[in-house]
């Protein structure tokens, strides 16, 4: 097997970018192993010679696609919080949509989203991109909670908080099902808890009483 190459044409990137799409989709879709270079080759309309070309082998695609695209499944609510522009009167209103958002990609993305999570467990490669990615996307949280100007200590350690809340809430709500849960408290016992985290003890004593 040569030496990979990094593309330089126009052409040459789109077929690479084409191949770690098409690659990383059917990996989600199928399972990563249970998916082969020709199989990939294959959905990307392209010969295992190219493949090689780029890639040093399937796990290279695997980690590029995990680069490019796994925020979209795993953290969805970072866009929701972008476009609020009056975070601080609108925090449960929007906590809300942040449920709403993560839990429609976890359902749109089932497969996918259970396989990142097995392949996180799996694959330490894999476990150290969303770690750091984790963090990031805390770190983007508490840089929009800052500009919309929360004032409390602790602060990113409450925001990774309120990203793991939200995100084990919204598999409760996609996957797990309990017939004996009134899903619709549970969402709002959850946007409670959060709020206690931003905000003084009457904002969630009123919480309570209104739910």
């Amino acid at each position: 097997m040569g030496k990979v190459r990094q593309p330089i044409h126009q052409k040459s990137i789109a077929t690479k970018e084409k191949i770690i799409k098409h690659g990383f989709q059917l990996m989600c879709e199928k399972g990563y192993h249970h998916v082969s270079t020709i199989d990939i080759a294959n959905a990307s309309h392209v010969s295992t010679g190219i493949i090689y070309q780029y890639f040093r082998d399937k796990h290279d695609i695997l980690i590029e696609g995990v680069k490019r695209y796994s925020d979209d499944i795993m953290f969805p609510m970072l866009e929701v919080l972008k476009n609020e522009a009056d975070l601080k009167n609108n925090f449960e209103i929007t906590l809300r949509e942040m449920i709403q958002k993560t839990k429609e990609a976890h359902t749109i993305s089932e497969k996918a989203y259970r396989q990142l999570k097995s392949l996180q467990n799996s694959d330490e490669e894999v476990f150290q991109i969303f770690k750091q990615k984790e963090m990031e996307t805390t770190e983007k949280i508490e840089a929009i909670l800052n500009q919309h100007g929360f004032e409390i200590q602790n602060k990113k350690e409450r925001v990774h908080f309120l990203m793991h809340m939200i995100d084990m809430l919204c598999q409760e709500l996609s996957y797990h099902q309990h017939q004996n849960f009134n899903y619709e408290q549970m969402i709002q016992e959850t946007i409670r808890m959060i709020m206690c985290l931003f905000y003084d003890c009457t904002t969630c004593k009123k919480l309570r009483i209104e739910s």
